[in-house]
C-alpha cells in the first residue's frame, strides 16, 4: 500500500461538482467504462492516495465482479488517473496522451471516477481525524475539529452511497468460492490455450465462481474454428480444457472466436511488455 497522500478537500470537491452526472451515469447500465474497470480505476487511485480502506472497498466490489481484461491502453489510463491524482486539480486533471481510441467519454468519466475517490479519501482523513479529537488523541476544540466536521458533513452524501454499496457487495463477494483452477491438458491446441486465458475472466466473478462450484454435474461445451476444436467441461467446482470436440457436448460454438482472439492477443502482449528489458 502506497504512503498516504495528503488530498485536498476543497480542491476535489470543487473539481467532482460538475462531474458529480458523470459519477453517475459510471454506476449505470451503458456507462462509457464497464463496472469491472471502473472498480479498477476507483481501487488503483485509492492505492495512489494510500488510502487502505477505501483500497479493500474497491478491490471488493472488484473481487465480486471478476478480473478485467485489461490491454495496453487500459495500463496507460489507469497510470494517466494516478498522475491526476497526484498532481491535483490545479494540474488541469488531464490523463496525458492517450490513444486515439480512448474517446472523449471514457476520459471524462475516468477523471469523474479520480475527482470522486480523491473527494471520498480526503473525507475520510478528516473522519480519521475526527474520531481521534472525540478520542481524545487530539484536541477537541479547534478550527481544526470543526473543519474536518464541516467535511464530513458535505462528503457524506456524495460518498456514502457507493461506500455502502461496495461495502456490502464486497462482503457478498468474500462468501463465494475461490476461482476455481483451469485444467489444461499438456499439449493444448491454440483453440484450447485460447480458451484457458480468457475463462478466468468470464468465470471470475462471484456469479461464476458460484456456477462452477455449485453446478452438480459436468456440462460440456465445445468450441469449433476451422478443423481446430476443444472442449471445456464446467461444473463440481472444476473447469478443465481438453482438444478436440468430446461426443458428449451439450453445445458446439462454431466460429465465434473473435473474443478469444482480442483475449489472447492481450494476454502475449502483456506477457511482452513485463518480460521486455527496461533500458
Amino acid at each position: 500500500m502506497t504512503a498516504p497522500v495528503e488530498v485536498s478537500f476543497p480542491e476535489w470537491f470543487a473539481a467532482l461538482v460538475p462531474r458529480l452526472g458523470t459519477v453517475v451515469r459510471c454506476h449505470l447500465p451503458g456507462a462509457p467504462v464497464d463496472a469491472r474497470r471502473r472498480e479498477l480505476v476507483s481501487s488503483v487511485v485509492s492505492d495512489a492516495a494510500g488510502n487502505e480502506a477505501l483500497y479493500r472497498l474497491h478491490a471488493g466490489w472488484l473481487a465480486l465482479l471478476g478480473p478485467v481484461e485489461l490491454t495496453e491502453v487500459d495500463d496507460e489510463i489507469l497510470a494517466g488517473a494516478c498522475a491526476a491524482l497526484l498532481a491535483g486539480p490545479a494540474g488541469g486533471l488531464d490523463l496525458g496522451d492517450l490513444p486515439g481510441e480512448v474517446t472523449p467519454e471514457i476520459r471524462k468519466a475516468v477523471l469523474a471516477l479520480v475527482a470522486h475517490t480523491a473527494v471520498a479519501a480526503a473525507a475520510a482523513q478528516r473522519a480519521s481525524s475526527l474520531r481521534n479529537r472525540v478520542a481524545g488523541r487530539a484536541p477537541r476544540l479547534s478550527v481544526h475539529a470543526l473543519g474536518d466536521l464541516a467535511v464530513v458533513v458535505v462528503a457524506t452524501p456524495l460518498v456514502a452511497p457507493t461506500a455502502l454499496v461496495g461495502a456490502a457487495l464486497g462482503a457478498l463477494g468474500r462468501l463465494a468460492p475461490a476461482a476455481p483452477v483451469i485444467e489444461v491438458e499438456s499439449e493444448p491446441n491454440l483453440l484450447a490455450q485460447l480458451l484457458a486465458e480468457t475463462l478466468p475472466t468470464w468465470l471470475g466473478s462471484a456469479w461464476g465462481r458460484t456456477l462452477v462450484a455449485r453446478l452438480p454435474v459436468e456440462v460440456p461445451v465445445a468450441v469449433r474454428a476451422g478443423l481446430t476444436g476443444a472442449t471445456v467441461r464446467v461444473g463440481r467446482g472444476r473447469v478443465q480444457v481438453r482438444n478436440g470436440i468430446a461426443e458428449d457436448i451439450w453445445a458446439l460454438f462454431d466460429g465465434e472466436i473473435d473474443a478469444l482472439l482480442r483475449a489472447g492477443s492481450h494476454s502475449l502482449t502483456r506477457e511482452l511488455r513485463a518480460t521486455r528489458p527496461r533500458r
